[in-house]
């Protein structure tokens, strides 16, 4: 299949398009930077269009020049950014996968995949948190990902779109950079592993960790899914405390001092925990990575140390 990535040289675009291309499928990859760092090795082996999510004409074109059959819609601003203007938040994460759809209306693309999130659960909610507990997101990041969801099943039900996504956790990994969990996760595991002196201020923050492999894993599981049982999955690694992380990189990296603060709570807008249990009975899904043997992989993988 020829397949559509927005945000394709980003943190999971860009694992995720090396795991379209090790199954076979040919990838077209849209993103605003003019030149994908995270895609140089691999430059040969997809197309990559430029263009601005928060262009109409941009999207439109990225799917009506480029034989799209598939899309993945991954670009989106993240949550900090989204608080700070609303109104591009809605611009690009919103009126994209619109635009998006209707261009997969137009030129008979046959299945659409939307990355959503957990955010769109209230931070209040009973955990772990069931897939059917009432969304009431309170970011501006979680209010577009609900309403680009109540989209997607407006195109499905008007228009047959074969649409389907998931809500993955705190996902980590290799060459994240940006988004409000880093802090909690890759920023703390990278700045352990780099050594020097770590404060972690928030020690008994918790939060479900899944690993950037167990993400794609999940996100090929739907996307390769006959007839899912239903359109949007949770996705989850393993809850812990960002003390326990660190102290588990701190073991493997003893050269970092690493201090906590005294006094802690969450700070997360986000619920804690999780209920995936739908993926796992419906599609199979089961982390793969624990947090230790994640932690060692991004250990390796960045710092060059086994």
């Amino acid at each position: 299949m020829r397949i559509l990535v927005t945000g394709g040289a980003g943190f999971i675009g860009s694992h995720l398009v090396r795991a379209l291309l090790r199954q076979g499928d040919e990838v077209v990859v849209f993103d605003r930077v003019p030149v994908p760092h995270l895609l140089q090795d691999i430059m040969d082996s997809i197309t990559y269009v430029q263009g601005d999510s928060a262009s109409d004409l941009d999207l439109y074109r990225a799917v009506a020049t480029n034989g799209i059959e598939g899309i993945f819609h991954l670009g989106a601003l993240m949550a900090g950014v989204c608080e700070q203007n609303p109104p591009l938040a809605f611009q690009v994460n919103f009126r994209s996968t619109q635009v998006l759809l209707d261009a997969a209306v137009a030129c008979g693309v046959k299945r659409f995949f939307f990355m959503s999130s957990i955010s769109l659960y209230s931070p209040t909610s009973v955990e772990p948190v069931p897939e059917d507990a009432p969304k009431d997101p309170a970011t501006i990041y979680g209010q577009t990902k609900l309403a680009g969801e109540h989209l997607l099943r407006w195109y499905a039900d008007n228009h047959g779109i074969d649409s389907r996504g998931i809500r993955p956790t705190w996902v980590w990994g290799p060459n994240r950079t940006n988004g409000l969990t880093t802090q909690y996760t890759t920023g703390l595991v990278d700045s352990i592993a780099r050594g020097g002196e770590v404060h972690v201020d928030n020690p008994d923050e918790r939060g479900d960790w899944i690993y950037i492999h167990d993400t794609i894993k999940a996100m090929l599981l739907v996307w390769n899914a006959e007839k899912p049982a239903q359109r949007f999955y949770t996705v989850c690694g393993s809850v812990h405390t960002l003390r326990e992380v660190a102290e588990l990189t701190n073991r493997l990296c003893p050269e970092a001092k690493v201090t906590y603060a005294e006094h802690s709570a969450n700070t997360s807008p986000y619920a804690c925990s999780f209920d995936d249990s739908a993926i796992r009975k419906e599609l199979g899904y089961a982390p793969e990575w624990s947090i230790e043997d994640s932690v060692k992989d991004y250990i390796r993988v960045v710092m060059g140390r086994d």
